[in-house]
């Protein structure tokens, strides 16, 4: 299943909704006021559900985020100092290890298992909407996780844009 972002949509200030390709808000993200760091929870547009809630862990040298599911922790995510070779390590909670390859500068990267199963593919060349990307979620995957993924590669690129100047 295809989902589209807008890029740098979010605020403090507002919520943003992502669409699947017949334009029909899927999701819902909401920032919250009044803690240090990224805090993003994505809701169910159709149920209210709380899906995933991430949070910037501030007390790191790069940036570092934690996905949470159900209050329970799901994934780590942070950036590697690294010149070749994987930007970012995703470890999940129960000690599975994903693999985000490709160009997360350009939009144009995919995310898969330590087997190597493709999981999902994030593309600005496959949105049909202006300033957006897509993501493409794999047959039986969590898209929620997929999404969150992508969200928080936004967010890190975020960081380095307004630390260079460049935003």
């Amino acid at each position: 299943m295809r989902y589209h972002l807008r890029e740098r949509a979010w605020s403090l200030t507002e919520a943003f909704v992502i669409r699947d390709d017949a334009g029909r808000a899927i999701f819902e993200v909401r920032g919250k006021f009044f803690h240090i760091g990224d805090d993003l929870v994505m809701f169910d547009r159709h149920s209210g559900q709380e899906l995933v809630h991430i949070k910037q862990r501030v007390l790191s040298l790069l940036p570092h985020y934690e996905i949470y599911r159900d209050g329970q922790h799901w994934a780590s995510v942070h950036e590697q100092l690294r010149i070749f070779g994987e930007r970012f390590k995703v470890e999940g909670g129960n000690g599975l290890v994903f693999h985000v390859q490709g160009d997360v500068w350009r939009w144009n990267f995919t995310v898969s298992d330590q087997i190597g199963s493709l999981l999902g593919q994030i593309s600005r060349q496959f949105s049909i909407f202006r300033d957006s990307y897509a993501v493409d979620v794999a047959p039986g995957v969590d898209a929620p996780f997929i999404i969150a993924l992508a969200i928080v590669i936004e967010l890190v690129k975020e960081h380095h844009q307004k630390k260079e100047g460049t935003h």
